[in-house]
């Protein structure tokens, strides 16, 4: 594994060392796991403090925050000390990139076109017409079906399914056993009986999104499903036909979100979220974890609870059902007062 001296750290991040700048810095870990002569990270000052008393030679911390001139640890300062961190642990990573190249095992229709230094690993599978950008890496065992689009410097790792006509933009992570463009779920009723309805759409990746594990996006009826730029959804994730996912958004473990709804930018969906279909969430929209979304939500608020409703006055009701047993012993002692005149 690659070392750097902490000068180096300083230039890659745009930071500021106070102390060593000539340390050589062989490993990188957290407060509890640093190993000695390493690199660690405090974000704020009961942090720093644990920090100072680990074994690491040196920490990756604010410049505001206050530090004994006479410590013996050399500090990497930073304003934005995790967006550094996040640089650095990039830098450390133990996994080996793969080779560029087609492995032989690879099976490629008619007319597709690979980028340069695209990596196809064991037992890909590529349909007709597939197009695939420069600097490319998917990993075994993976589908993509016709017509598909990947743009550059993608990651697909393996078991990704990805079905025919869905588009890629550059820059995008899937993470293994994802499924983009499985049918939506459409079905019509007719004498009893439930009759599919073709989902003869496509589903839209946009640039630097990321995709959790065995998360799902379905392909639309008509039209698209699309997820804007730079959004990113965690594991088990699903996302029903026709959503359309604005950029930069949060989609937190075990989110459902039915079919035709719409969020906007930089909205947050905590864990287990669900969506009812067709809604509306504003920008900047947060949903608290198990919430659950019936209607339209304006922008900029943060809501709670099914239905979700304001986060204040979720906590206000919250307050009353906590009270709830005392409310009824109460009730039950004036009935029996009651009773008894």
């Amino acid at each position: 594994m690659a070392t750097y001296t902490l000068a180096q750290l300083a230039e890659l991040t745009q930071g500021l060392v106070r102390g060593d700048s000539e340390l050589t810095i062989a490993a990188v870990g957290g407060i509890e796991d640093v190993p000695a002569g390493g690199l660690t990270f405090a974000e704020d000052a009961r942090r720093l403090q644990d920090a100072l008393a680990s074994p690491a030679a040196a920490i990756l911390t604010k410049p505001n925050l206050t530090v004994s001139p006479d410590i013996r640890k050399s500090l990497l300062l930073h304003p934005a000390p995790r967006l550094a961190w996040a640089k650095i642990l990039a830098l450390y990573s133990p996994f080996r990139a793969p080779e560029t190249g087609v492995h032989p095992t690879v099976v490629m229709g008619a007319d597709c076109e690979l980028g340069d230094e695209v990596s196809l690993m064991s037992y890909v599978v590529l349909g007709e017409r597939v197009k695939i950008g420069h600097r490319v890496k998917i990993y075994p065992f993976c589908y993509i079906g016709d017509e598909v689009e990947i743009g550059n410097d993608c990651v697909v790792y393996p078991q990704v399914t990805i079905m025919p006509r869905v588009q890629i933009g550059n820059r995008v992570i899937v993470h293994p056993g994802a499924v983009i463009g499985g049918d939506g779920y459409g079905y019509v009723q007719h004498e009893g009986v439930h009759h599919k309805i073709p989902q003869i759409g496509r589903v839209v990746i946009e640039d630097d999104v990321e995709i959790g594990c065995n998360t799902t996006i379905d392909r639309a009826t008509t039209g698209e499903t699309r997820i804007g730029k730079g959004t990113k959804i965690d594991n088990l994730v699903q996302i029903a036909h026709n959503v359309q996912v604005g950029e930069h958004c949060l989609l937190v473990s075990q989110v459902g979100i039915a079919g035709s709804s719409t969020l906007g930018h930089h909205v947050i969906l905590a864990g287990q979220v669900g969506v009812k279909d067709h809604v509306h969430l504003g920008d900047h929209v947060v949903v608290g974890a198990q919430g659950g979304v019936s209607k339209n939500l304006p922008a900029n608020g943060i809501y709670w609870g099914t239905p979700a409703m304001p986060h204040r006055e979720w906590l206000q009701i919250l307050a009353y059902l906590y009270k709830l047993p005392e409310l009824a012993k109460r009730v039950e002692d004036l009935e029996k007062k009651a009773r008894e005149r």
